[in-house]
């Protein structure tokens, strides 16, 4: 089982390494597609590929995390490293952006962070069982704030106080009650990042949350809440709690004090990392 796990990870960061070398081999296509209002929006190579690294990763997460717990570091690592390069990036962009090549660079940039916070968070486990609980609170702000028009909380100001405070929260909890972080953090982070993905398919607005909440604006930069980002919300919401509960049926013998569990039962998956 433990070579079978490590293979999956390989294959994962190999996976990710091959992705990444992707941005400075490959011009970016771009493929214009009608909407229903008449209007285009455009598909492209990096945004897709981006799209597809979200979805795998966030089902893995939404339904194993618990499971493939050093898949789940790794992750951790990467969805904190890449955020907070793409938010580096997002907040130091110029006034007439990064040219033509913008999209490669966020994705290169971001990948290669996020492989980087992978690897160390695999080396300092501790550290990344911390981060499943801070990205959990991370992702849980932004679907908060994603539920009203410019941000549930307008001002730039309390919208960073929030989601530092969630981010917290979300932090001291994995010493608490670490079964129930690691199972609803990665139900909540899974289910989010699977969404963000298919926006990019099905182009709701819904992913434009993000770009709102992280780029330091006074108010939420024009993001607007339809009928089909409510179909998107609920849709991650939905996803969260069935992600969450299938773990919990899934991994319920580990919630048995150990002195009350038949021999056969086996431990979670992070007390063995």
């Amino acid at each position: 089982m433990a070579s079978l796990r490590s293979r999956g990870l390989a294959f994962m960061a190999f996976l990710l390494c091959f992705l990444a070398t992707t941005v400075f081999a490959a011009p970016d296509i771009t493929v214009t597609v009608p909407t229903d209002l008449g209007e285009t929006t455009k598909i492209t190579i990096s945004g897709t590929i981006a799209a597809i690294v979200l979805m795998v990763a966030g089902f893995l997460f939404a339904f194993f995390g618990h499971k493939f717990f050093r898949i789940t570091l790794f992750l951790s690592g990467f969805y904190v490293f890449s955020t907070l390069a793409w938010i580096a990036l997002k907040n130091a962009e110029p006034a007439a952006g990064y040219g033509s090549n913008a999209q490669w660079i966020y994705l290169g940039v971001s990948a290669a962070a996020g492989i980087l916070g992978g690897a160390l968070f695999i080396c300092f486990w501790r550290l990344g069982f911390a981060a499943i609980g801070a990205i959990g609170g991370f992702y849980l702000a932004i679907f908060i704030l994603s539920w009203a028009k410019d941000g549930v909380i307008s001002s730039g100001v309390g919208r960073t106080i929030f989601i530092v405070a969630c981010v917290i929260i979300g932090i001291v909890l994995t010493f608490f009650i670490e079964r129930h972080v690691v199972i609803l953090g990665t139900a909540i982070v899974g289910s989010g990042s699977f969404f963000v993905g298919l926006d990019n398919f099905v182009n709701t607005g819904f992913a434009g949350a993000f770009t709102a909440f992280l780029s330091g604006k006074k108010l939420g930069d024009g993001y607007e809440v339809t009928g089909k980002v409510y179909g998107m919300l609920a849709g991650t919401l939905a996803m969260m709690v069935v992600g969450a509960c299938f773990q919990y049926y899934k991994h319920r013998g580990s919630f048995v004090p150990k002195t009350h569990r038949p021999h056969h039962q086996a431990t979670p998956s992070y007390q063995h990392v």
